[in-house]
């Protein structure tokens, strides 16, 4: 059943509306470099790969995708993790090895070589295994039930796999006990999907509030395979120097999220760097301790510059953005685009700082937390068929707990996940009930309130909940999302609110305050 969906997937895309470009060019690998092409006839996708254990840089660079060519034209030189870093909650921080290969489950049919899963249907990572808030699952297969078998088993290096209308990369490598997973997925409409997940093998560490940094690095080559000269933008504006940069949900025009783009000037052909609802829910350095300030660098591209240090000492906790961002000239030279995302494992009774008691986060320090952005083509190798939007939201719903008199925000994606070339626009009001009969609701706040989606591209939604004149208790709204989808022009996202007394207006029958 799954070789015959896949296949008959792949079957209506080459045959419904996919026309095959002439390809210019592909990739030729050498050295310990693989090659993958896919479809296997008439590729969209060619790239070379290499696990972690034969990536560059110093402790190597996690999954390595070399030369990537896409439709015939080449896209990037090279796309790697060349920083990874653990901070403890006022305690020890290490910068992490990258290349250390870790066995993980998968198909035979798909380990180190392109092929379609079906038992299990996807390759599997301790990060995919690990939803509980403290149980550890130990190495592969993770204690999963009928595993290893005849079709699957543990194996190291990197699973290929060929989804219909997409092909994805997985490896995991471990630091110790951590088990990182690194992922890419290339979409036949062009989009790119990196993801990293932070899972653990054994609990370590994990009663104590931490967190994980990992930073992509990009060197793209668009439409320039001698010189590799591309321009970076941010929103559309090009930039001249060397920068680094915040993610902003509303930071861009008429508060739609801020994106960074790399295009060819010559061709048009460019991509479009979109971050997910995810990578938002962390804040930049919300440690505090100054270590990693930053979430984006647009870099002049050197051979051999694959991060901030030549070398990777186990206790150089913070990123120095001064040594890749340092003035340089963007104009008429090839450039490289860091792309950083973190997560935070919380352990019990302490986040956020002097919480106790209900205050506090509930613990979640073993669930396995991914992060990622979308890179979406934009030009012509992109927009020679329009097509239809189609939107998705998710999570599905908004849930917030606040304090009474306090605020409160949730998020959620909105993503056009429609036909290539496609845009969605829309707008979103509330209603007390139900969308049928929208109206204000005096708590409940959104923004933005109206944009447009490109397809492949996420814009992120903010509810807020504002409770000062609310009482102890729980409450329901809607946010009603309009879009020029043709299935489904109204999206209702139920608003779920629990306001608590807050702990310190608490009087004891004796009369005391709590402390």
């Amino acid at each position: 059943m799954h070789i015959r969906r896949s296949l008959s997937l792949l079957a209506l895309l080459l045959l419904g509306g996919w026309t095959m470009p002439a390809f210019a060019d592909s990739p030729t690998c050498s050295g310990s470099e693989h090659l993958l092409s896919w479809p296997s006839g008439n590729p969209i996708w060619e790239m070379c790969w290499l696990p972690p254990s034969l990536s560059v840089g110093a402790d190597g660079s996690s999954l390595e995708v070399r030369k990537v060519y896409f439709k015939g034209h080449l896209v990037m030189r090279r796309a790697h993790v060349p920083m990874l870093f653990a901070e403890y909650n006022s305690s020890t921080c290490y910068r992490d090895w990258k290349d250390a290969d870790a066995a993980f489950l998968a198909d035979h049919a798909v380990q180190n070589q392109l092929g379609i899963s079906v038992d299990p249907p996807h390759a599997t990572t301790s990060c995919d295994r690990s939803a509980a808030p403290v149980t550890a699952y130990g190495d592969c297969p993770f204690q999963i039930a009928g595993y290893p078998n005849a079709t699957a088993g543990c194996a190291s290096g990197v699973s290929l796999e060929d989804g219909g209308d997409h092909v994805t990369l997985t490896t995991q490598h471990s630091a110790a006990w951590y088990q990182y997973t690194s992922r890419w997925t290339f979409w036949s409409d062009g989009r790119m999907e990196p993801e990293f997940g932070f899972g653990n093998n054994d609990g370590t560490g994990n009663e104590t509030t931490h967190w994980h940094h990992n930073y992509w690095r990009m060197e793209f080559a668009i439409d320039d395979p001698a010189n590799a000269v591309n321009t970076i933008s941010i929103n559309d504006v090009d930039q001249t120097a060397e920068f680094s940069d915040l993610r902003n949900a509303t930071g861009g025009p008429g508060g739609t999220p801020k994106t960074w783009e790399v295009r060819n000037t010559t061709t048009g052909n460019g991509f479009r760097l979109v971050p997910s609802a995810e990578d938002y829910l962390v804040p930049t350095n919300e440690s505090g301790r100054n270590f990693h300030t930053i979430d984006v660098m647009g870099t002049k591209q050197h051979d051999g510059e694959y991060g901030d240090r030549s070398d990777n000492p186990l206790g150089a906790c913070a990123m120095n953005q001064s040594a890749l961002v340092n003035g340089e000239s963007l104009v008429n030279t090839s450039v490289a685009l860091y792309y950083r995302v973190s997560v935070r494992d919380t352990s019990h009774d302490e986040w956020p700082p002097g919480c106790s008691g209900g205050t506090c986060l509930p613990q979640d320090s073993m669930v396995c937390k991914k992060r990622g952005p979308t890179l979406v083509p934009f030009g012509p190798w992109a927009t020679s068929n329009p097509g239809q939007p189609a939107a998705t939201v998710a999570p599905g719903d908004v849930e917030v707990t606040v304090v009474h008199g306090g605020s409160a925000n949730d998020m959620f994606g909105l993503t056009n996940s429609g036909d290539v070339g496609s845009t969605l626009t829309y707008t979103i009001d509330t209603a007390p009930i139900t969308c049928a009969s929208p109206g204000p609701v005096a708590w409940l706040g959104r923004s933005p309130d109206q944009g447009s989606v490109a397809a492949g591209a996420t814009a992120t939604i903010t509810a807020s909940v504002d409770a000062s004149n609310l009482t102890a208790g729980s409450y329901t709204a809607m946010i009603c999302v309009h879009s020029n989808d043709p299935a489904h022009a109204l999206i209702e996202v139920p608003v779920n609110v629990t306001v608590n007394i807050d702990p310190n207006d608490v009087i004891f029958a004796s009369g005391f305050e709590s402390p």
